[in-house]
């Protein structure tokens, strides 16, 4: 009789036995489907965290000159402006999800009531709105229409005080000229956006967002610079500091005329509370598969050293110790079979409940089970099923017939 039919009918006949294995393969199978598959759920959701949360680096032109006069701040300071060519060598560097440039001017606009009361206003010019740091904070939130794009020209985004103070909405059109200098230069806006300000910050609701086009036309400064801050964001925050470094290894940047200022304040708030949480879960999963392969290993090693009695009677009729070896193994693996084709619908339904109770607590983690991560599992289990049987089989399996007979009497 070949060894597969032995281990079937070892299966058949005990059927307590194989019943009490199942379930224990089931068990420690679905546990670690389960650890596997909360791990990379929270894996992506710190992922997905990180990203939403940002990060990013500054750079800004070193000042050029600085004369104190009897302004707000007693001082004007002229910084060296940031060439176009150089913010394009940094956006070559991997990593880099968006940059936003701003630059500030002081404006008035025909027939616009300002809120402070004052003939004139603020302008500030960006390459996209959703970036600028009053935004991204959460100072400022787009309440109407869009926001201002790389691809835009003539665009603006006005306070929705300032509309309502003036009667304006989304497509009203402004013409806006340089306060700070008697050039005459105008330039017509649409007003494509209207944002609010937070009322427990104090914010100048009289600042108008344009693009650049509209801030180089009213300065007379060049279209191939920027003199205000330029804000790189990267993708992953983890990778800001490595990021920062390879910008600064670019010799061709003139780096005696700016510097680079790093924003991750934000997300180092939060960096601990991820951190912590991928921690528990590699630890809870290094747990249940540890305490599964010690569970396996015992079982799978008393079921088999309890059966000398059987064991000496195949070695006394001929059957050699490789075949003795293989029923063992069949017989468990039979068993680990139909444990795994049963854990699969089982694991996904456990994790799709864990999933609608985090949603019942406002926490969206998906924990998809991934084919390919199930298919190692099964090869893992089934390596550490295979090794342990022979382990617990070779000091068995060594003994002679007259040896075990001796034993049991």
């Amino acid at each position: 009789m070949s060894s597969l039919k032995r281990a079937f009918l070892y299966d058949v006949r005990k059927k307590g036995k194989s019943l009490t294995l199942f379930l224990l393969l089931l068990l420690l199978t679905v546990s670690v489907m389960v650890g596997i598959s909360i791990r990379s759920g929270t894996e992506k959701a710190a992922r997905a965290l990180r990203e939403t949360i940002g990060a990013s680096f500054t750079m800004s032109g070193s000042i050029n000159h600085l004369e104190f006069d009897g302004s707000e701040t007693g001082y004007t300071a002229d910084k060296i402006p940031i060439l176009y060519e150089t913010v394009k060598q940094i956006l070559g560097v991997g990593g880099i999800k968006a940059y936003n440039a701003e630059q500030n001017l002081s404006i008035s606009a025909e027939g616009l009531e300002f809120l402070s009361g004052m003939e004139s206003g603020y302008l500030s010019a960006n390459t996209e709105t959703a970036y600028q740091a009053d935004f991204v904070s959460g100072i400022l939130e787009l309440t109407e229409g869009r926001h201002i794009t790389a691809e835009d020209t003539d665009a603006a985004v006005i306070s929705a005080k300032l509309a309502e103070e003036n009667n304006l909405g989304i497509g009203s059109e402004l013409i806006l000229k340089s306060a700070s200098d008697g050039s005459g230069e105008q330039a017509k806006v649409f007003v494509a956006g209207i944002y609010a300000s937070d009322s427990k910050m104090e914010y100048d609701d009289d600042t108008i967002f344009t693009t650049h086009d509209i801030f180089w036309k009213l300065s007379n400064q060049k279209t191939s610079a920027y003199s205000g801050n330029v804000a790189f964001f990267v993708t992953d925050p983890e990778e800001l500091t490595h990021i920062v470094k390879q910008v600064k290894q670019i010799a061709s940047i003139p780096w005696e005329d700016c510097f680079i200022r790093i924003n991750e304040s934000e997300y180092q708030s939060v960096a601990y509370q991820i951190q912590t949480l991928e921690q528990l879960t590699g630890i809870m999963l290094l747990a249940v598969m540890l305490i599964g392969i010690i569970v396996i290993f015992l079982v799978i090693t008393m079921r088999i050293r309890n059966r000398i009695h059987e064991t000496g009677i195949l070695l006394s009729i001929g059957t050699s110790v490789s075949q003795i070896t293989m029923q063992f193994i069949y017989e468990i693996l039979m068993v680990a079979v139909l444990a795994f084709l049963v854990s699969f619908p089982l694991g996904s339904f456990v994790t799709g409940q864990a999933e609608n109770a985090l949603k019942g607590m406002e926490t969206v983690i998906h924990m998809p089970l991934s084919l390919q991560n199930i298919l190692l599992q099964f090869l893992i289990e089934t390596f550490v099923i295979v090794f342990t049987v022979i382990l617990a089989s070779l000091p068995v399996a060594r003994m002679k017939p007259k040896d075990i007979l001796s034993k049991m009497s």
